[in-house]
């Protein structure tokens, strides 16, 4: 597991532009535009192994990486000394951003941030003092010295570059932390008005308090269709199929028509002295472009759907609902016959007699619905994989005759 990641940690780095090498220290030290940073690779998070990690970085920034989901303790404890740390959830998410990145052309555009130890490490003992999952303060490095006696003044905040706002950072770390970063840095700024000198005109002076122009977000737009819901992302499909096709080249969304069906037979016959009885029920889908039956179990139906993108397609049914309901029944009714076999005995000799005993029309009740289910369609160079974006699960058999599988 450990050898796999690092062989996608490398690809997904070097398509960004990135230099790789190995170290007898750390499993991975990538560089890029001078700034380096060193790769450390776990299975279990370790509290004892984070602050290793951190007393061996000395010119550029540790990036803890684990495919575990780490506990919100040993998060904070690594942020106190300095760490950069992608654990499972994170993990996934900057693959995904990655790959989409790569899908757009803005692979070159993945920058590594400079990392400053010290005003770093001053801002995580700010966040640390406010929240109760530690207290006191953490040592980054022996080598880096005390806080002087001084009061600490923050400095005016430093604007991003245009680099940095033109591409997006794979070394970011979740949403929910990107606007941390960004609420500090407006209280910073905040700070620094309230302490200096007024010597501006009354109206300039207005200005600066006022708050920023909210950036308009676009509105997710909506499908009217009798649809499962998308409960997987487009990113992390994008990150699943990779080891399945390499680097993905286009990720579209589909909505595959099904017929939804339930049934329940009862049925009773009797014969000379016999009463044979045949019952049961179930449930299934038909696929309605390829006739196929799937295992698949549709708990949640909705009329309306938000769509990711415009990138998406509504396949047409190649079935109707006559063909699937005469497809269905009968298949219903030679599951249930019974091949039921009878011995007499008539004087010295004994007859044996089979008969077979099937349920009727009258003995189904038959219900079935048209629903369309959500399959992210990921292309490689030279082939596809589906996956189910509802179970969220890769599929074997193509739910189209157009898609060419592995």
């Amino acid at each position: 597991m450990k050898e796999k990641l690092a062989e996608l940690l490398t690809n997904i780095f070097t398509t960004s532009g990135h230099s790789v090498s190995e170290s007898d220290t750390v499993d991975l030290i990538v560089e890029k535009n001078d700034h380096r940073t060193y790769i450390l690779l776990t299975s279990q998070p370790d509290p004892a192994q984070i602050k290793n990690f951190a007393d061996q970085i000395r010119d550029g920034v540790g990036l803890y990486v684990t495919m575990q989901k780490m506990e919100p303790e040993l998060y904070d404890y690594a942020t106190h000394v300095g760490l950069i740390t992608w654990d499972r959830d994170e993990l996934s998410l900057q693959i995904g951003k990655a790959v989409i990145a790569d899908l757009e052309g803005n692979a070159t555009d993945l920058q590594l941030v400079a990392y400053d130890v010290d005003s770093n490490a001053m801002i995580a003992d700010q966040l640390a003092s406010r929240s109760t999952g530690f207290s006191g303060s953490f040592e980054i490095s022996s080598e880096i010295s005390s806080p002087s006696v001084e009061p600490f003044t923050p400095s005016a905040p430093q604007m991003p570059t245009q680099e940095e706002q033109d591409g997006f950072n794979i070394w970011a770390t979740s949403p929910e932390m990107q606007q941390a970063d960004t609420v500090e840095r407006y209280q910073e700024t905040k700070r620094t008005y309230m302490e200096a000198p007024v010597t501006t005109a009354p109206e300039h002076q207005q200005s600066l308090w006022e708050a920023p122009t909210p950036v308009p977000q676009p509105v997710p737009s909506t499908l009217d269709l009798h649809t499962a819901p998308i409960k997987l992302e487009k990113e992390r499909a994008a990150a699943m199929a990779k080891s399945e096709i390499g680097i993905p080249e286009d990720v579209v969304l589909k909505f595959v028509p099904f017929w939804n069906y339930a049934y329940a037979v009862k049925a009773e016959h009797r014969f000379k002295n016999k009463v044979i009885d045949i019952s049961g029920q179930g449930q299934g889908c038909l696929n309605a472009l390829n006739g196929n039956k799937e295992e698949l179990e549709l708990h949640q139906v909705n009329d309306r759907v938000t769509l990711p993108d415009d990138n998406y397609e509504i396949k047409s049914k190649m079935i109707d609902q006559k063909e699937a309901e005469s497809t269905l029944i009968s298949n219903i009714i030679e599951e249930y016959t019974k091949d039921v076999r009878f011995n007499n005995v008539v004087g010295e000799a004994m007859i044996s007699e089979h008969k077979m005993f099937k349920p009727s029309m009258d003995d189904i009740r038959f219900k079935i619905d048209l629903v369309y289910v959500p399959i992210w369609e990921v292309k490689g160079a030279r082939n596809s994989v589906e996956i189910n974006a509802y179970t969220q699960e890769i599929l074997t058999n193509p739910v189209d005759d157009d898609v060419e599988f592995m």
